[in-house]
């Protein structure tokens, strides 16, 4: 499950106390200060401070193993799964995956760029979505490896893109930077 420390004691929520599955791989606060829980099988969990609500393939989920989550700058919720990307704008989800041409269906992080592309990390590379279509970069177009686990946007506007077995990389719109330890 998860702990909240309020500075003083912990606090447990687990299945017991609503929460969807004990296995928790996200995080996120969103801008009403609910807290979203991705789960490891049991989709995600959204606590308004008082009560769970859960959404799972049953509600529209794509996949019920939701390992990143992200609320972009319109206030929809994207959720990174073993199964694509789902989107949820409050009502509805909108699903994408290799077949809308996601580079690949398991999706291990993402980030909305100051320009509000999505830039989501996966299994087979990253693809950046625009709002239209994706733009795939893989070890083809030069990152060190194709399982990226993490992404941030500092300051100048370049994406670091943490990957497997590839160490950290930089790019800077162009081209790819690499920062591997010895």
């Amino acid at each position: 499950g998860v702990c909240k420390y309020d500075g003083k004691y912990f606090m447990h929520f687990t299945e017991k106390e609503g929460l969807s599955n004990n296995i928790v791989l996200s995080i996120l606060e969103d801008k009403n200060g609910n807290l979203w829980f991705g789960t490891n099988g049991g989709g995600v969990s959204k606590y308004d401070g008082k009560f769970f609500t859960h959404f799972t393939e049953k509600e529209g989920l794509q996949n019920n193993t939701v390992r990143c989550i992200l609320e972009d700058k319109s206030g929809n919720f994207w959720l990174g799964t073993n199964g694509g990307v789902s989107k949820y704008d409050g009502k509805s989800f909108t699903h994408f995956t290799e077949k809308e041409g996601l580079s690949n269906n398991i999706v291990l992080s993402m980030l909305e760029d100051k320009s509000g592309n999505l830039w989501l990390g996966t299994n087979g590379g990253v693809s950046k979505y625009d709002g239209k279509c994706f733009t795939h970069f893989t070890e083809k177009e030069g990152l060190p490896n194709n399982t990226v686990w993490s992404i941030l946007e500092d300051k100048s506007g370049n994406l670091w893109f943490g990957n497997n077995r590839g160490g950290l990389c930089k790019y800077d719109g162009k081209y790819f930077t690499y920062y591997v330890s010895s």
